[in-house]
Order: C-alpha cells, then structure tokens, then sequence
C-alpha cells in the first residue's frame, strides 16, 4: 500500500501519478514497466516514488485495488439481481466482462498487469485478500438466500474461492482469446454447476436422511 506520504500530496500530484501510472500499465506487461517513465509523465523524482510506494508491483497492487472494489460491488449487484442465489453470480461476472469487451483501459490495465502470475495469484490480487476476506464473505452472507443456498458462512468461503478462480480463469481465456465467448461460458457454467452440487451436497444427503427415517 502507499505510504502515508503519497496520502498527504494534494490531489492534483496523487491525479498526476496515477494517470501516469495508468499510461505505462496499459502499455506494457507489469515485468516490462518503467519507473523512469511514470517519473517523468508525473514530474516527479525517483527519490519522491520510494517515498511514496516500496515498487512497481506495491503500486500496482493499489492500481488493481480500485478493480478489486469495482469487482465486489459487481458480486453484491448481481447478488440482489439473483434474488440471493450465489451460483448464479460468476457467470453474470463474466457474461458482464464479456459485453465490456476488450477496447476499455480496464481490460488493458487487467490484461498487463496481472499477465506475469497464474490464475490462483491472479484471483488473490483481484478479491480474496485477508485483509478483506472476512469482510466480504460476512456481506456476502447477509445477500444469500439461506433457502436457495443452505450454506454456513465456512462452506460459502470455499465456495467463493472456488468460484472466483472459475471466473478468473473464463476471464483469462476470453481477454487471451484462447477460446469463443460461447464456449467459455458452457464450460464455466459446468463447473459452476459441480461446484454448487459439492457446496450444497452435506445438506441435501442431511435432509434426504430425515425424509427416509420417516418413509
């Protein structure tokens, strides 16, 4: 995270760091960013940058944080628009990304700076942090339709995991065009599906064993 410092520069500065930073990671994968470069559209030294950030990727992680808030907002929308149905979110997450398409700075920004890790990272960097992993899986909870989706707060974290890395791998494929849009989403929705029949399976075998004690 930034420093203290880089929180105390008048808006204009932190504005003119950022959109510097934001040219350079829309240009290059994050291995081939240049410091020199953000210094010089930002006016200023790289003495000043240390101050602010320890690297590239600790500035990087900052850019991606404003994604990150963008994403579970996504999640909490499309939670309501679900009617609390937590499976049918991460296919709405990437029908979403699908129709921005692939001419915005968002997908420029997610394309090179996360082109360097694998999926698992890429997951981590986009959502699942500690820092905020409670958090989230607590406000997620509160959204869920405990009857559509009988899951305890510890299974719903499993099955957030397992979904995001789902979706990040859909998103991959599609910003890396390895795959058509239809095909991506069949096969996302499959192993959605399995996922969903795993998350919900104790507590189905639970009730079907009530429902056969008094047949």
């Amino acid at each position: 995270m930034p420093t203290q410092r880089f929180f105390n520069l008048k808006e204009e500065k932190r504005k003119a760091i950022l959109d510097a930073a934001v040219c350079e990671f829309t240009r290059v994968p994050l291995s081939e960013v240049s410091i020199n470069k953000i210094i010089k559209a930002a006016d200023i030294s790289r003495g000043s940058f240390y101050t602010y950030f320890e690297d590239k990727e600790d500035l990087a992680r900052y850019m991606l944080g404003g994604l990150r808030e963008k994403f579970k907002q996504a999640v909490f929308h499309w939670m309501d628009a679900e009617k609390g149905n937590f499976f049918a979110v991460p296919l709405r997450i990437l029908k979403q990304v699908m129709e921005e398409g692939t001419s915005g700075l968002g997908y420029r920004m997610y394309r090179n700076l996360l082109a360097d890790v694998n999926v698992v990272s890429q997951s981590q960097s986009f959502l699942l942090q500690n820092t905020d992993r409670s958090g989230f899986i607590e406000e997620l909870y509160a959204h869920l339709d405990k009857k559509r989706c009988p899951m305890d707060r510890a299974t719903l974290a499993y099955a957030v995991e397992l979904s995001l890395l789902l979706s990040v791998k859909g998103i991959t494929l599609y910003y890396n065009g390895e795959s058509d849009q239809e095909e991506i989403l069949k096969t996302a929705a499959r192993e959605l599906e399995i996922v969903e029949r795993g998350a919900l399976s104790p507590v189905r075998e639970e009730k079907q064993q009530k429902e056969e004690r008094y047949i």
